[in-house]
């Protein structure tokens, strides 16, 4: 299974219930070329900022022209993609696109249990890019985190 993993800062703060919206589209386009994957939208609270953090499977072909229309959505800028791979299976098999919603408190918080990662005063954005942390947080806030 192709998975890429994409980075990137929204130019507005959406509600949730904006994105729930936003996502319709998303997840009938997403249907119909077998694409499946996560959602997560960051706010900086502090700053008053919010982030996209993206994980999406399927098809190679599929995967990437998702990903290009992505890049061409005027909701996003920055958009980076921070890992392209396989794996076998889908993290996301039952969701077209899940939508999960944090604050950069849980950003920080996983920071936190990891010694390594403890001293990392980069911005938010930056710490996003990091392609384990951004899988760590998508697979924590969808409940597919896998042990170890």
């Amino acid at each position: 299974m192709f998975e890429l993993i994409y980075a990137s800062r929204a130019v507005m703060d959406l509600s949730e219930s904006e994105m729930e919206a936003f996502l319709g589209t998303s997840r009938d386009n997403n249907a119909e070329v077998d694409v499946t994957g996560c959602l997560l939208h960051v706010h900086d609270v502090p700053r008053d900022r919010s982030y996209f953090v993206q994980l999406l499977e399927g098809p190679e072909g599929a995967v990437e022209h998702t990903y290009a229309r992505i890049r061409r959505d005027s909701l996003h800028r920055d958009v980076t993609a921070v890992h392209r791979g396989h794996r076998d299976g889908r993290a996301f098999e039952a969701w077209r696109m899940r939508l999960a919603t944090i604050t950069t408190d849980t950003v920080f918080s996983l920071i936190s249990v990891d010694p390594v990662r403890l001293s990392d005063a980069r911005p938010t954005f930056d710490l996003l890019m990091n392609p384990s942390m951004a899988r760590a947080l998508l697979e924590l806030e969808a409940g597919v985190a896998t042990p170890g």
